[in-house]
C-alpha cells in the first residue's frame, strides 16, 4: 500500500492509527504538508501534519521508502529544500 499522508488526513484519518491497525502494510508514503484549512499544499514541515510522530511509527507501518510531493509549487526547488531541510531535522540524518 502507497499512502498519501495529506490526503489520509485531509480525509480524516489519522496515520498512525492506520499503521496500528494494518502493520507492516504502509512501505510507501508519499510526504507533502497542508495548511491548517487542509485546503492548499505547503512544504513539508511548513503546515500542521505532524511528521515526527508520523516517522516515529515508520516502524509500524513497514516504510520503507517515501516521497516528497509538492503539487505545482510556485517555486519548486525552494519547496523542496525547505522539505528538505525540515525532514533532516525529523530523521536526525
Amino acid at each position: 500500500m502507497e499512502l498519501d499522508l495529506a490526503w489520509a488526513t485531509k480525509g480524516g484519518k489519522d496515520p498512525v492509527e492506520l499503521f496500528r491497525q494494518n502493520p507492516g502494510r504502509f512501505p510507501l508514503w508519499h510526504v507533502k504538508d497542508l495548511d491548517a484549512s487542509h485546503e492548499n499544499i505547503l512544504p513539508v514541515g511548513s503546515g500542521t501534519i505532524d511528521f515526527k510522530r508520523i516517522f516515529d511509527a515508520a516502524s509500524v507501518a513497514g516504510m520503507k521508502h517515501f516521497f516528497v510531493e509538492h503539487d505545482m509549487p510556485k517555486d519548486a526547488l525552494a519547496s523542496a529544500t525547505t522539505s528538505y531541510h525540515y525532514l533532516v531535522k525529523v530523521l536526525k540524518v
